[in-house]
């Protein structure tokens, strides 16, 4: 993660309310004087049920504040930085507006420094989850909990200071790339020491930058001190960098590993040799904190799938918090990180489509800003392998399928180190018309495709039968593939098969396991990998009636369920995989 010197973790007991109404701006919920003798208390980062359980489903309104002390202002910028708020925040300092957010998932902050004051100050959020056509996710096929659902927090920088620092792999070595930005009326002449305390590397620059303007640098670092970030030995590196200019200094430290990927005849490649991917889809989704931020419940399932032999994971529909992705980092997991540009024109409960193909051009507008800012929040992780810039749309409509292309273009244009892609659903690439249409700018096809379970496989199913028939509809399907698109590697971004009570009847473990063996037998050596839905049953969305949208509460595609209780499959996973 990127760090700088916070002067307070927000994070903790804060006060809440719902506001079913909207009417808490009328009634000065903002307010210093504000009669808080009804409202609760929630430890945040939490969803609106994380807070309160009869707030399950709720979709709306919900004012949060919080009281904290500053002994002194410091001759510097402050800004306030939310990691998460879904889906829309208002901020109020001490009855003052600071600013709106709509967004979801991803970090963003406020300079404050005029709107607080030396001792108590007073912060209040409303925040709303609504989803309204033009915004992402414009569907849920998951439990879309709003709330201040990721950390909070304060620090300060210099009037001229470092906004990001990127390690960018070059053929001629390593950059580490810094936007500065200068904030005062004068000309600035900046300083800047980058140190890698870990192979003792050390590179300085400097720079000048006019009033009110912004700049970049680069310090290039040999390749050869730099050991490569692989699965079985994940090396990774820090960097510290620090800016002085006139009296004042700016600190900023990033971690970062080195690796190479790309593609060749069909193959993917990590750092020069061959990879077979096989892993998990994974929701941010917890049974202590529904989808708040829990690291010890990710640091749990990601080290499960390690020892399952598993090197990879599709982090779906939307940016994870960045604590993930250090785990991955850490562990050497391949990530697939995805925009929740999903399902969109996909017809589903509570879903208007004439509202939502109206608003088409706004949902791109923030599907490339959530798109920019994933890749810059998530750059230096070196276990990001591919941007995903949407899940299942329907690619029937042609507005789709350019909005897809042209999200798959902007992601290259911020990043040519990583595979641009996008999850197609089978009813759109199956079909023979389309298919030529959809992966003409994808750096590698991404396919959903759920084969032994929309081919019936079932309880009493003919085991070899069923490997026959998916083999032979792999075989059938790579041969269109093959033809429309030459030398483009193929990962099934999903398959699976539940294993309790949905609304079509009742499955069992045995079913589900056999059935994903079938498939993974039948993709195996076609395909360059896989990713089974789900790691773990989570939760379904609920409709403001009180309805689930699939017949569940609960998916229960998971190979472990939501309590992470192993069913019968986990062993044949990791058995199988262990053979590999």
């Amino acid at each position: 993660m990127n760090r700088r010197n916070h002067l307070l973790d927000l994070n903790g007991t804060w006060k809440f309310i719902l506001d079913k109404d909207d009417s808490g701006g009328e009634k000065g919920y903002m307010l210093t004087s504000c009669d808080t003798a009804c409202w609760r208390s929630a430890e945040i980062p939490c969803t609106y049920e994380g807070a309160a359980q009869e707030c399950t489903g709720y979709r709306g309104t919900v004012w949060f504040r919080k009281s904290f002390t500053l002994e002194e202002i410091p001759d510097a910028l402050l800004w306030l930085e939310f990691a998460a708020v879904n889906y829309r925040a208002d901020i109020w300092i001490n009855e003052k507006s600071v600013g709106f957010h709509i967004g979801d998932y991803l970090p963003f902050r406020f300079e404050i420094s005029e709107h607080v004051r030396p001792g108590e100050n007073l912060l209040c959020v409303r925040v709303n989850n609504r989803v309204i056509p033009g915004m992402l996710p414009p569907s849920h096929f998951w439990r879309g909990h709003g709330g201040i659902i990721r950390s909070v927090s304060l620090y300060s920088t210099p009037a001229c200071y470092i906004r990001n620092v990127k390690a960018v792999k070059g053929d001629d070595g390593l950059h580490m790339v810094t936007e500065i930005v200068n904030r005062t009326d004068t000309v600035q002449t900046v300083s800047l020491k980058h140190i890698c305390p870990e192979n003792g590397l050390t590179g300085e620059t400097t720079a000048f930058l006019q009033p009110m303007s912004e700049a970049v640098t680069e310090v290039l670092f040999p390749l050869d001190t730099f050991a490569l970030w692989e699965l079985d030995n994940p090396v990774l590196y820090t960097c510290q960098t620090v800016m002085t200019t006139g009296g004042t200094e700016d600190n900023y430290r990033i971690s970062f590993g080195v690796r190479d990927i790309c593609t060749e005849d069909g193959k993917i490649y990590l750092n020069g040799k061959e990879i077979h991917l096989r892993g998990f889809n994974r929701h941010e989704d917890s049974p202590r904190t529904m989808l708040a931020t829990d690291v010890e419940n990710a640091e749990r399932d990601f080290g499960i799938m390690k020892k399952m032999k598993a090197n990879f994971v599709r982090l779906c529909h939307y940016s994870h918090s960045e604590e993930e992705l250090d785990i991955c980092d850490r562990l050497g997991l391949l990530v697939l990180s995805e925009i929740p540009f999903n399902a969109a024109m996909v017809g589903i409960k509570e879903y208007n489509e004439t509202e939502t193909k109206r608003a088409l051009p706004q949902m791109y507008i923030r599907a490339r800003t959530a798109l920019k800012n994933m890749i810059e929040r998530d750059y230096n992780h070196p276990c990001v392998m591919f941007w995903s810039v949407s899940n299942e749309s329907n690619e029937s409509i042609p507005q789709i399928r350019q909005m897809n292309e042209a999200l798959i273009r902007y992601a290259k244009e911020l990043d040519d180190s990583r595979f641009a892609v996008h999850v197609s659903q089978g009813c759109w690439w199956y079909n023979p018309e389309l298919v030529g249409s959809l992966f003409t700018c994808d750096d590698v096809i991404c396919i959903n495709a759920y084969v032994t379970m929309e081919r019936g496989f079932h309880a009493n199913a003919d085991i070899e039968e069923f490997n026959k028939h998916a083999s032979s509809f792999w075989d059938e399907k790579l041969a269109v593939f093959r033809e429309k698109y030459p030398g483009k590697p193929i990962v099934v971004t999903e398959f699976g098969y539940p294993s309790d009570k949905m609304g079509d009847g009742i499955l069992d473990q045995e079913t589900q396991s056999e059935s994903l063996l079938c498939d993974m037998q039948a993709m195996e050596g076609r395909i360059s990998g896989y990713a089974i839905w789900h790691f773990t049953d989570h939760e379904w969305e609920i409709a403001e009636d009180g309805t689930v949208f699939f017949g569940s509460n609960i998916s229960p595609y998971g190979v472990f369920t939501r309590e992470r209780k192993p069913k019968e499959c986990v062993q044949s996973i990791t058995d199988y995989w262990d053979k590999l």
